[in-house]
C-alpha cells in the first residue's frame, strides 16, 4: 500500500449481488468516536454514502459491503520485502484480497440520471430502540450487554472486556440500546464500534498504548497541528444531569479534565478510570493522506514531522531545542474522526480535534445563549424522564419505575395505573365508573362510605361494635337496632328485644314473658312446665305434664313444689288426686 503506483480495485455486495469497479462511481466512509474533543462512552453510526450506476432496484434497509483490494498486475519481486515462499499474492497478478469496509444498511436514496446516490448507516443504529430489561437487578454490566447483543443478534469479539465486578443497581428504564452500550463502554474506558467484519468491538484507550501504525512524511499530504497537546489528570463523570451531581477523581485544571456523562458509575469506576487514563495525551491535528483502509476510528497513531531549521532561525539556547538533528520529530494521535473517500484512487482524511485551553476556562454566552440555556435548565423537556415521570405527545403524563413492575399513564382519556403491565386500577370513561383489578383491602382496617357487592366470601365483617359476621357464616348484634326486614331460616342464639315477632317455629329452651320478679309466664323445656308467676313473693302456679316410666299426667302446684300436698294432679290412667288424696 505504501507504493506510489498502487492501484486499486472496489466492489460492493448489496443482498447478494455484486457491483464492480465498472458500476461504482465512488464512495465515502464517514466514521467518527468523538465530536469536539477527545471522549470515552460513545456508539456513532458510520455513514456510508456510495455512487452505483445501476438499473436495478434496490429495497430500502438493503445490506451494503464495500470491498477494497489492491492490484498485483504491476507488482515486481524488487518491491517485495516478503520471502517469496511466503507472499499470500496470486501468481497471476489479479489482486490481493478483498478487506470489507464494514457493513451498512440503506436509509435513503437519490438518484440522477442512471446513477444512484444511496446514503448507508452500520448496524448501530438498530440499537436506537428504547431497552426494556428483562433481569433482575442489582445485575452485572456484563449480563446487561449481552442481553442487548442476544436481543439485536449481534456478536462481538475478544476487545470487549467488562469488569465483572461493575453493577447496574436498577433497571436502566429509559434509555435506548445503544445509549446503555455506550455507558458501559465508557464505565470500561471504552467506545463502541461496529468493525469492518460487522463484528462489535471497543476502542479501549490507555495512558500505556501504543500506536498501531506509524506514518511518514511519504505517507500523507498535510498535517496540520490545530492546539497543543492534549492531556488529561482529572476525570468528572456527571450520574445526575438533573441536579449535576458528579464524581470526580484526580487534579487539575478544566484543560486538563475529561468529562463525561454516565448514569451508571459510581466512585470507584472514577478512580479506575484515572488509573487508565492519568497522563493519555495526543496530538490535535488535522490530515489529509493516502489511504490506508486498514485503520480504524479510535486507533492510535504515530507520524513523523520534519521540523528542521538553520540555527540562525532558532532563538532557544542549542542546548534546550528538543529536535533531533535529522529534524524528524515524532508525534502521537488518536483517530476522533476518520473519512475514506474512492474515486479512482483511496484518499483518506484524519481530524484529531480538542477544546482549547481558553475555551476551557473561559466560556464566554452571549445574551441569547444564557436564556437558552437558563431554558434549557428549567424547561420541562417531552420524552425525558424527571424522577420516573415522563411526558409523551401519544400518552400525556407516564410515571413508572424503573424495573417497569407498575406505570400509571394519565391523559385526558385514560387514567390507569398499571402492573406488570396489566390494568390494575382505572377509570372507565364511557360508564363512569372506576374499575379495580386487584384485593381491596385497608391498611388500617377502616373504609368510609358504602360498599355494594354481590357477595362477601371470606373473614370477616363487623360494622361499629354492634353487629359482626364471622367467616363461619354467623351473625351476631351486640344492643343493635334494625328498622325494616330480616329473613332467615334459623335464627339461633342470644337475645331478641321487640315489640312483636311474627314466625312458624320459635326453638329454645326457655320462653318467657317476664322480667326480673315481676309477674309473667315461663315456658320451660327442660322440665316441660309452665309457670305463672302472680309477682307477689315467690307465689306461682306450675302446670307440670309429668312424663315418667310409669306415669304420665298434669299437674297443677302453687308454690312448685310437688310434695307440699298443696296440688291438683290429673293423671293418666291414674286419675285425678287433690292434696295426694284420689277424687277419681
Amino acid at each position: 500500500m505504501r507504493q506510489p503506483d498502487r492501484e486499486f480495485k472496489v466492489k460492493a455486495v448489496i443482498d447478494g449481488d455484486e457491483y464492480g469497479n465498472r458500476q461504482i462511481v465512488d464512495f465515502k466512509i464517514d466514521n467518527s468516536i468523538a465530536s469536539d474533543g477527545f471522549e470515552i462512552g460513545t456508539a456513532i453510526p458510520s455513514t456510508l454514502t456510495i455512487n452505483i450506476r445501476t438499473t436495478k432496484e434496490i429495497k430500502s434497509n438493503s445490506k451494503v459491503i464495500p470491498y477494497i483490494a489492491l492490484s498485483t498486475s504491476n507488482l515486481t519481486w524488487e518491491q517485495i520485502e516478503i520471502p517469496w515462499n511466503q507472499v499470500d499474492v496470486p501468481w497471476n497478478g489479479s489482486g490481493t484480497n478483498w478487506l470489507p469496509l464494514g457493513e451498512f444498511f440503506v436509509d435513503k436514496r437519490e438518484r440522477i440520471n442512471n446513477v444512484w446516490t444511496f446514503t448507508c448507516l452500520d448496524k448501530l443504529v438498530f440499537a436506537d430502540v428504547a431497552y426494556i430489561s428483562s433481569l433482575t437487578y442489582p445485575a452485572t454490566m456484563k449480563a446487561v450487554w449481552d442481553e442487548i447483543m442476544r436481543r439485536l443478534g449481534w456478536t462481538y469479539d475478544s476487545s470487549v472486556v467488562i469488569n465483572s465486578s461493575y453493577m447496574i443497581q436498577v433497571g436502566p428504564a429509559g434509555y435506548t440500546m445503544r445509549q446503555v452500550l455506550a455507558y458501559i463502554a465508557g464505565a470500561n474506558a471504552a467506545s463502541v464500534i461496529v468493525g469492518k467484519d460487522g463484528v462489535i468491538r471497543f476502542k479501549r484507550f490507555s495512558t500505556s498504548a501504543e500506536p498501531v501504525f506509524e506514518m511518514t512524511p511519504s505517507d500523507y499530504i498535510r498535517a496540520k497541528q490545530t492546539n497543543p497537546i492534549k492531556q488529561y489528570t482529572r476525570m468528572v463523570v456527571t450520574y445526575n444531569t438533573e441536579d449535576d451531581l458528579s464524581y470526580e477523581s484526580g487534579s487539575g485544571d478544566e484543560n486538563h479534565t475529561l468529562s463525561l456523562e454516565n448514569p451508571f458509575m459510581t466512585q470507584t469506576m472514577v478512580n479506575n478510570l484515572l488509573a487508565s487514563l492519568k497522563g493519555f495525551a495526543y496530538l490535535p491535528l488535522s490530515m489529509d493522506a493516502r489511504g490506508f483502509p486498514q485503520l480504524e476510528h479510535g486507533d492510535i497513531i504515530g507520524f513523523e514531522q520534519d521540523e528542521s531549521a538553520a540555527w540562525i532561525d532558532i532563538e532557544i539556547p542549542w542546548n534546550q531545542v528538543n529536535i533531533p538533528w535529522n529534524g524528524i520529530v515524532k508525534y502521537k494521535s488518536v483517530i476522533l474522526k476518520q473519512a475514506f473517500s474512492f474515486k479512482g484512487g483511496l484518499k483518506m482524511s484524519i481530524d484529531s480535534p480538542s477544546i482549547s485551553e481558553q475555551q476551557s476556562e473561559f466560556v464566554v454566552e452571549g445574551s441569547l445563549t444564557q436564556q437558552v440555556n437558563k431554558l434549557d435548565k428549567t424547561a420541562v423537556k417531552e420524552g425525558k424522564k424527571y424522577y420516573g415521570a415522563t411526558i409523551t405527545r401519544t400518552e400525556g403524563l407516564i410515571i413508572e419505575r424503573e424495573d417497569h413492575l407498575s406505570k400509571a399513564v394519565f391523559n385526558s382519556d385514560e387514567l390507569t395505573f398499571y402492573a406488570n403491565n396489566e390494568k390494575a386500577l382505572w377509570f372507565d370513561l364511557p360508564n363512569r365508573k372506576f374499575k379495580f383489578s386487584g384485593t381491596l383491602e385497608g391498611v388500617d382496617g377502616k373504609f368510609t362510605g358504602t360498599i355494594e357487592g354481590g357477595s362477601f366470601i371470606g373473614g370477616s365483617i363487623q360494622i361499629g361494635s354492634a353487629f359482626s359476621v364471622n367467616n363461619a357464616g354467623h351473625m351476631k348484634a351486640v344492643g343493635a337496632e334494625f328498622s325494616g326486614t330480616i329473613s332467615a331460616a334459623i335464627i339461633t342464639g342470644g337475645q331478641i328485644s321487640g315489640t312483636s315477632i311474627y314466625g312458624v317455629t320459635v326453638t329454645g329452651s326457655t320462653i318467657s314473658t317476664r322480667v326480673g320478679s315481676s309477674k309473667g309466664i315461663v315456658m320451660n323445656s327442660g322440665w316441660s312446665d309452665l309457670e305463672v308467676y302472680s309477682g307477689v313473693s315467690s307465689a306461682h302456679l306450675t302446670f307440670m305434664i309429668e312424663d315418667l316410666a310409669e306415669d304420665a299426667g298434669l299437674w297443677f302446684n302453687r308454690d312448685g313444689l310437688i310434695t307440699s300436698g298443696r296440688e291438683i294432679r290429673i293423671s293418666a290412667p291414674g286419675g285425678v288426686f287433690v292434696n295426694g288424696v284420689r277424687i277419681g
